[in-house]
């Protein structure tokens, strides 16, 4: 299964190949790495325009080659929401416009509910799935373990007008976190989670994908309501793949029925024939 991001008028996936992206964020263009772009670029005389180059290093970071820097900050609109977005040390923008490909999943998981719903984000990053859930009609947990990164997820909730919206902002490891949440017998009718290789809590504690990731899965579960309506597992991990995702959430289908969809998330132009992929998805719903 293959999900291509929704469009938006302030972004454009533009080309990709020869191991890098190329993207316009509002009026601004930036090529930044993509290690599976490994085809030949459609668009050669695009990349010209770029404002910004990300070059990776050898030691796993990299720099920014400016020719014009972006405003700042850059606010990208996609619906009625706002991100303001900007480059980052990582070469990341704090936005995943792949991600939108699930929006109107999410957005149909919660209406159907006919009531109020909670939502548990974890590695919730600048909060572009939390104001979406929010804007959907549910009450949102948004957990991240950065500081820096919640208050740029709260810029972009007072930037789309949500600065009163029901969104509770939790700087914290997010094994721990859920842990305790369990303990407080406080459960969510939807988790969402989108795990890095690699980070580390506020505290210090180390999370390591391969090693932490089938007891977040398991947490995650336990923290579901009885039974739970949605899980929307997401992940840019080398080595991943949309059937081990699958696997990973056949405890969710074994414990309460329901189905388990899973893929790639894909960012797409119709001036290219190759799709670029950008990771992968496993979600499960309960029975509707």
């Amino acid at each position: 299964m293959e999900l291509t991001a929704r469009q938006s008028s302030d972004y454009e996936y533009l080309d990709a190949g020869a191991g890098a992206r190329l993207e316009r964020f509002g009026p601004w263009i930036c090529a930044r790495p993509s290690p599976v772009a490994l085809w030949q670029r459609e668009q050669p005389a695009l990349w010209q325009k770029a404002q910004a180059v990300y070059h990776r290093s050898s030691d796993g970071g990299g720099h920014w080659e400016f020719r014009e820097r972006p405003p700042d900050p850059l606010p990208v609109r996609w619906d009625d929401l706002v991100f303001n977005i900007k480059p980052t040390g990582f070469g990341h923008m704090g936005f995943f416009p792949e991600h939108t490909a699930h929006w109107d999943w999410i957005a149909a998981r919660i209406r159907a509910a006919g009531r109020p719903c909670s939502i548990l984000n974890l590695f919730a990053y600048t909060g572009a799935m939390t104001l979406h859930a929010a804007r959907c009609g549910a009450e949102v947990c948004h957990v991240d373990a950065v500081q820096d990164i919640n208050n740029w997820a709260r810029a972009n909730a007072n930037a789309s007008g949500m600065h009163n919206a029901p969104i509770r902002w939790i700087t914290d490891d997010a094994v721990k976190f859920t842990a305790r949440e369990i303990r407080r017998e406080r459960r969510y009718d939807g988790i969402i989670l989108d795990p890095p290789s690699y980070g580390k809590g506020p505290h210090g504690e180390k999370w390591i994908l391969e090693e932490h990731l089938t007891r977040m899965l398991d947490l995650a579960r336990e923290a579901g309501s009885r039974p739970p309506r949605f899980v929307l597992f997401t992940c840019h991990s080398l080595g991943f793949s949309p059937e081990l995702m699958r696997n990973l959430l056949i405890p969710w289908q074994t414990a309460f029925g329901g189905a388990i969809e899973a893929g790639t998330m894909t960012l797409a132009n119709t001036q290219c024939r190759c799709r670029l992929p950008c990771g992968f998805f496993a979600r499960w719903h309960g029975a509707e």
